[in-house]
């Protein structure tokens, strides 16, 4: 991020670009359809490494460029949703975040390729900083590692019923977090992404960069307090003054804080409807060793090892909260207990 801010982003930095999709492309095939979607707003040079990558291991891969987004979670040109259905995978190199609730997203996943379900790999707001300096610098030794700690905290979620999350910022939040079937934390979190699936050959989906284990709150039982001391997907880069969500009964009812709560208060009420206020969408810790320090950039800060990043709007695990948005913010080095007696993590420090 230095030499970024310093001299820009040199053409030869495609060379180590190449090197970064090598783990997450490691199954692609001959053959493989891919559709590359992207909008005017990103770098060329993440879309055309992507893609020169994927051409390299002879799969069949296609460009689909539209104009940016107004906002985070809007759904992708009507074509590219169209193209969409004829892919085995959907990489998503776009600028503004997706949201699985949208009825673009769910027609790719529902739709294409022939398979009843599309899998998306959800690579938005990547940056050239990203991949070579930040979390999608890693191994797969550093994957086995990943899951294998989704896997220990998965199972304490399995068996847990209530969270309490804090930071040294001031967060203070518990939630129920029952209900989900059994052993389902610790089976989705210790797999490896973008594997093929041993019966159906197909490739399963992923993100990029890897490493974050969520749960989504049972709706109506957040209370207390969130704060965002690091970014959001609005207003991006690193913040000056934290932003304080104060939730309850499951709902944003305050935000308070300098000019970036004025930036987030506004983004929900021109862009969100009245579910965005709601907290569906996940409480989330993240586990990519390889993200800190943050960058004030989303897609590499939500997985930096012991942040939490925290959602609200649109819930895709439970399918009960369903909105526009869903607008995802930052806390760093968090404390997680589950049950008041088991703690994940400790001030962004593991403890299973």
């Amino acid at each position: 991020m230095v030499m970024a801010e310093r001299y820009g982003i040199p053409s030869t930095k495609l060379i180590s670009l190449m090197t970064s999709w090598q783990v997450p492309f490691r199954n692609v095939q001959k053959g493989d359809r891919l559709l590359i979607m992207t909008d005017d707003a990103m770098d060329p040079m993440v879309w055309q490494s992507a893609m020169a990558a994927l051409h390299e291991r002879a799969a069949e891969v296609t460009l689909a460029l539209y104009p940016r987004r107004t906002y985070h979670c809007g759904d992708p040109s009507a074509m590219a949703v169209s193209a969409a259905k004829e892919a085995d995978v959907v990489v998503a190199l776009t600028t503004t975040a997706l949201n699985s609730g949208t009825p673009g997203l769910r027609a790719i996943r529902a739709e294409g390729g022939g398979s009843g379900r599309t899998p998306i790999w959800l690579m938005e707001e990547t940056t050239v900083e990203i991949l070579t300096e930040g979390g999608g610098r890693v191994t797969l030794e550093d994957l086995a590692q990943i899951c294998d700690l989704q896997r220990r905290i998965g199972e304490v979620y399995d068996k847990g019923k209530k969270i309490h999350v804090t930071s040294p910022a001031g967060s203070d939040l518990v939630a129920d977090i029952s209900g989900m079937p059994a052993g389902h934390f610790a089976d989705r979190w210790s797999k490896l992404p973008f594997e093929r699936n041993a019966k159906t050959g197909k490739l399963s989906g992923g993100t990029w960069p890897f490493g974050e284990i969520h749960i989504e709150p049972v709706p109506g039982t957040a209370n207390g307090t969130i704060v965002w001391d690091t970014t959001s997907h609005f207003p991006s880069g690193l913040w000056r003054d934290p932003v304080t969500l104060t939730i309850k009964n499951g709902k944003v009812v305050g935000i308070d804080g300098g000019a970036e709560a004025d930036q987030v208060r506004w983004y929900l009420e021109t862009y969100g409807d009245d579910n965005s206020w709601l907290v569906g969408g996940e409480i989330a810790v993240g586990t990519n060793h390889r993200c800190w320090p943050p960058m004030g950039l989303m897609r590499n800060d939500k997985k930096s090892f012991g942040a939490m990043h925290f959602g609200i709007g649109h819930g895709a695990d439970r399918g009960q909260v369903n909105s526009k948005l869903r607008l995802e913010g930052i806390a760093r080095q968090v404390t997680f207990v589950v049950d008041d007696d088991k703690v994940i993590c400790q001030n962004g420090k593991f403890k299973v």
